[in-house]
């Protein structure tokens, strides 16, 4: 079947193809209201849609947001992914994707591209080591981290509570008994959201009495599992570290030691089914994720309508959900959260 053209709906409906134009870019001037329900009707009846092409040329807009992301094999990224199209689509924009596989050189090559490519903003959930590429692309169009910030800030940014969620963590661990915590996270530090759990993890532990150290996940054979003995706790940093520390607990014996003969203690970030079953279910840092995807796509929109706007940090709140694997002595309570 060939493509309905506006020349196509004048004709259908007797009036110029300009008429139809103001008609279809809502700028109808003194159309009557009966020649407004012709074209309509011509158009529903032979299922017109405009060109994006088209439209973007008359409004100077793609329609699209370039975004990039560290690591897609995180589970959390493809979640992300996920909600943002969904909030996008709702607000008539799609996406452009690249995947970095946590390399300043690639991200930098990929915001590039983005930004050639026509994007009307990009949201970059970067690796590190780029803050001038990223300063630099937003003087031609906004620019809205997701959850890892630059050095120094001035950027957009949209991320979790995260210095809440690791108290809470430590809270759950340190209430269930344990008295020495390691928080597991990767070999890789230019993450500023590693880096920030990391400090509050230090800073909460200390608080609290409780011996913690921050220790690297590298392969299933990790040395510092050896010290683990009763009243040892572990909170992963994401749940990426989650899935092999479980695999690495598996991995060595002898097994680290529970807690008055209960399961080894553990904790993790990002709420997924997986979650629910091992260990009898994991109590978790659940973030917000459709939160975070709705508030990145909103200030993006807003930035392109207003690019002057001064650069805002916003934390979307996420939430403890306690499971057996902090059990308290004597029952695990009203499913808490």
């Amino acid at each position: 079947m060939a493509r309905v053209r506006i020349k196509d709906i004048a004709e259908q409906a007797g009036v110029s193809a300009a008429t139809v134009s103001r008609y279809l870019n809502n700028t109808p001037g003194a159309m009557t209201d009966e020649t407004r329900a012709r074209i309509a009707e011509v158009v529903a009846r032979t299922g017109y849609r405009p060109l994006a092409a088209a439209r973007s040329l008359r409004t100077d807009r793609s329609q699209l947001l370039g975004v990039a992301l560290a690591d897609i094999s995180n589970p959390y990224s493809s979640a992300m992914l996920e909600a943002l199209s969904h909030e996008a689509a709702a607000q008539g924009y799609s996406l452009m994707t690249a995947v970095t596989g946590n390399d300043a050189e690639a991200e930098a090559a990929a915001v590039d591209r983005l930004v050639a490519a026509g994007a009307d903003a990009l949201v970059v959930n970067t690796c590190g080591e780029n803050d001038r590429a990223l300063r630099e692309a937003n003087l031609s169009l906004p620019v809205v981290l997701l959850d890892r910030d630059v050095t120094g800030g001035g950027l957009d940014l949209v991320t979790s509570n995260n210095k809440d969620l690791v108290a809470g963590l430590v809270g759950e661990l340190a209430g269930c008994g344990c008295k020495k915590l390691f928080l597991v996270s990767e070999t890789n530090q230019t993450s500023s959201i590693r880096r920030e759990r990391a400090a509050r993890f230090l800073e909460e532990t200390g608080r609290l009495g409780v011996e913690g150290r921050v220790v690297e996940l590298r392969g299933d054979k990790c040395g510092w599992l050896a010290e683990a003995g009763e009243k040892c706790g572990y909170i992963a940093i994401n749940g990426l570290v989650f899935l092999r520390l479980v695999e690495a607990l598996q991995a060595n014996e002898p097994q680290p030691a529970g807690i008055d003969g209960a399961p080894v203690r553990i904790a993790t970030f990002d709420d997924f089914a997986w979650n629910r079953v091992i260990a009898g279910g994991v109590t978790t840092a659940a973030q917000d994720i459709e939160g975070i995807a709705r508030t990145v796509v909103e200030r993006a929109l807003s930035r392109i309508e207003n690019p002057e706007a001064a650069p805002r940090r916003f934390e979307i709140a996420g939430q403890i959900i306690r499971r057996s694997s902090t059990a308290r002595l004597g029952g695990l309570g009203a499913g808490a959260k």
